[in-house]
C-alpha cells in the first residue's frame, strides 16, 4: 500500500495575531513599519529557516513564505511555523483597506483586512473652556508614542518635549510671562523629556493622562474660536525650536466660551475652602489649573503649597510663582527667595 503524502495546512492567523511595537495590534499598517504575525503553519518549524541577511535588502520570500499587503509583497526578516517578522512595504498605498495574506508554498491564508497609513495625533478640549478659566487640551498620540503624562520635569510650564501652538484669527498668541520655568541654569541628568514619576507607583490608566493645561502658556481672556497644533519633539521645544518632531496634529479649532459673572471667583473660593493635600492630584490637576492667570486669591492658594511635605509639589508651587511679578512675590513673601 503506497503512502499518501499530505501537504501542510494553509497558513492561519487572525487580526489579534498581528502585532506592532509594544505588543499592540496596530490600527494602521504604516508604510515601512516593523510588524510581527503570530499564527500556525506560517513557515517551517523553528530552527529550520535562517533569518534574512541584515546586510542586504530584505527578501520578499523566505523559506517558502511570502506576505502580501494588498498586492504588495512585504520584506521578511524572520519566518518560522508560528511567527513572521516583516516590514510593511514602503510603497503601500495610504488610506485604503488592504488584505493581509500569508502564502506558504503556494497555499494562501484567509485574508485579514487592515487599513493602511500613518496613525494621526488628535487634539481636542478635555471639557468646555471658558475665558479666564483652566483650558485643558487632550492629546491622543499614535500607539507607538505612548500616552502623554503631565507634568514634565523640564520646559515651559512643565510641558517638556511637548509643544502646543495656538493662534486666533490666523495670528499666533504670545506666550505668557512666567511660562518659562527653565529661565535659570539647570543641571539635569536622565531623560529630559520624562514626566514626574507616578507617586502611587502604578502604571494603571489615569483619566488625567493625555492632558496639557494650555492656559499655562497662553491667555484665553477673549471668547471665540482658536486653533491649536500639538507637536511631540525629541528635545524640549523652548531650547531647540527647530528640533525634529516625532508626532504632530493638524491645526484643530477649539471654542472658548465667555465665562459667567463670578465663575472664576466661585471656583477659586471652592479650592480655598476644600484645599486638597494629595500630591498626585495636586501635580496633575489642581495646581496646573490654578496657575496662568495671576490674581490675589490664586496666589494665596498657591503659596499654601510652598511648604507641602512632598518635594515635587513644593518645586511645582515654587515654579508657579514666576507668573507673578518679582516685586509682588517679594512683597507678599518677604522671607521667600527664588
Amino acid at each position: 500500500m503506497s503512502a499518501v503524502l499530505r501537504a501542510d495546512p494553509p497558513p492561519e492567523f487572525t487580526a489579534k495575531g498581528i502585532v506592532g511595537r509594544g505588543e499592540i495590534t496596530p490600527r494602521l499598517l504604516a508604510p515601512g513599519a516593523g510588524l510581527s504575525i503570530y499564527g500556525h503553519y506560517l513557515g517551517p518549524p523553528p530552527g529550520r529557516c535562517a533569518g534574512a541577511d541584515l546586510s542586504r535588502p530584505y527578501p520578499h520570500e523566505l523559506c517558502g513564505t511570502q506576505v502580501f499587503i494588498g498586492n504588495e509583497p512585504a520584506e521578511l526578516l524572520y519566518v518560522s511555523e508560528g511567527q513572521i517578522n516583516l516590514r510593511v512595504p514602503a510603497n503601500v498605498t495610504e488610506g485604503i483597506h488592504a488584505d493581509l495574506r500569508v502564502v506558504r508554498n503556494g497555499e494562501s491564508s484567509a485574508p485579514v483586512p487592515m487599513k493602511t497609513g500613518y496613525a494621526k495625533t488628535m487634539v481636542y478640549l478635555d471639557q468646555p473652556a471658558y475665558t479666564d478659566m483652566p483650558v485643558w487640551l487632550r492629546v491622543d498620540l499614535p500607539y507607538e508614542d505612548g500616552t502623554l503624562q503631565y507634568p514634565y520635569l523640564f520646559g515651559r510650564a512643565g510641558f517638556g518635549c511637548n509643544m502646543v501652538e495656538v493662534r486666533k484669527d490666523g495670528k499666533p498668541l504670545p506666550l505668557l510671562p512666567g511660562s518659562n520655568w527653565a529661565r535659570r541654569s539647570i543641571t539635569f541628568v536622565g531623560n529630559i523629556c520624562a514626566s514626574y514619576p507616578r507617586l502611587s507607583n502604578t502604571r494603571a490608566a489615569d483619566p488625567r493622562d493625555g492632558r496639557l493645561p494650555l492656559h499655562l502658556l497662553y491667555r484665553f481672556d477673549v471668547p471665540g474660536t482658536y486653533e491649536v497644533r500639538f507637536t511631540l519633539q525629541t528635545t524640549p521645544w523652548h531650547s531647540q525650536p527647530e528640533t525634529q518632531f516625532k508626532a504632530r496634529s493638524e491645526w484643530t479649532t477649539i471654542e472658548v466660551l465667555p465665562a459667567k459673572a463670578g465663575q472664576r471667583e466661585a471656583w477659586l473660593e471652592s479650592l480655598r475652602q476644600d484645599a486638597p493635600a494629595d500630591a498626585e492630584k495636586l501635580l496633575n490637576d489642581v495646581l496646573p489649573s490654578l496657575l496662568g492667570n495671576p490674581d490675589q486669591l490664586s496666589f494665596v492658594i498657591l503659596s499654601g503649597y510652598l511648604n507641602h511635605p512632598d518635594p515635587s509639589v513644593r518645586q511645582y508651587a515654587t515654579n508657579g510663582l514666576y507668573y507673578w511679578p518679582d516685586k509682588f512675590v517679594s512683597d507678599s513673601l518677604p522671607a521667600f527667595k527664588r
